[in-house]
């Protein structure tokens, strides 16, 4: 299978060729480029949180910690207007908060979700990427500071980086396991690029019922699939700018 610099590299370029062609057609802003660029990334590594002892682990467990901290400190605020109000919180609260969150996942989440997964099993699968992919989606729209077309336009652009990525990390396992110097077939072929790891049937049935019930609950995407469609402003090269600026 491709190494952690591998898919690192690939899903930066990969992902990062994405978010500047939705730049260079102005559907998004440069801060908005710039964190679909980070999703994607972070996509492309998270097939491997199965990984006990992978890098892959550690980066997206401690991203998860950071994120969870910024949740937390979010609903705790008495101020619910603003993305993260820390003004109502005490110098105590804000660094035994973070403290705690950050324990909590690196000392209960995480072993838990060492000891229960396995290495290309059920986290290794198009489903898992999908399911997260969803969630990033759900969580993105929930903490917009308001309900509007542009948030949910970036809630699912944010969930379709993260997939994005995920399958590329799945694509770079399977290509792996061809030895094109020998045609031959190794034989972990077959075990990365999977709908689903039907081994584990309860875990995969727990796994459709959370993307459904995700699926069912997300702002429609319809919005989203409409604004895409329009490719019109996008400017492949400097002549092309200089037509659409006369």
């Amino acid at each position: 299978m491709a190494n952690f610099n591998t898919h690192f590299n690939v899903a930066a370029i990969s992902t990062g060729l994405g978010a500047a062609a939705l730049l260079s057609a102005d559907h998004i802003n440069l801060n908005t480029a710039l964190g679909l660029w980070f999703l994607g990334t972070i996509g492309g590594l998270l097939p491997d949180i199965d990984s006990d002892n992978s890098t892959s682990l550690d980066i997206i467990f401690n991203l998860f910690a950071f994120s969870a901290v910024l949740i937390v400190l979010r609903y705790v605020s008495s101020d619910m207007i603003s993305f993260v109000e820390f003004e109502q919180l005490s110098l105590i609260e804000l660094i035994a908060i973070p403290l705690m969150v950050y324990a909590v996942m690196r000392y209960l989440v995480r072993p838990i979700f060492e000891k229960i997964t396995v290495h290309r099993g059920s986290c290794h699968s198009l489903s898992f990427v999908l399911l997260i992919a969803l969630f990033t989606t759900q969580i993105i729209c929930r903490l917009a500071p308001q309900t509007s077309e542009q948030s949910v336009f970036i809630a699912w652009l944010a969930g379709g980086f993260v997939f994005l990525g995920g399958v590329i990390h799945l694509t770079l396992d399977e290509l792996y396991s061809v030895d094109l110097s020998n045609v031959t077939i190794k034989r972990s072929f077959g075990s990365a690029l999977k709908l689903a790891d039907f081994k584990n049937k309860s875990l995969t049935l727990l796994k459709v019922i959370t993307i459904i019930a995700l699926a069912y609950t997300a702002p429609s995407p319809d919005q989203t699939i409409n604004a895409l469609s329009d490719w019109s402003k996008l400017k492949l090269s400097p002549y092309s700018v200089l037509v659409n600026n006369k």
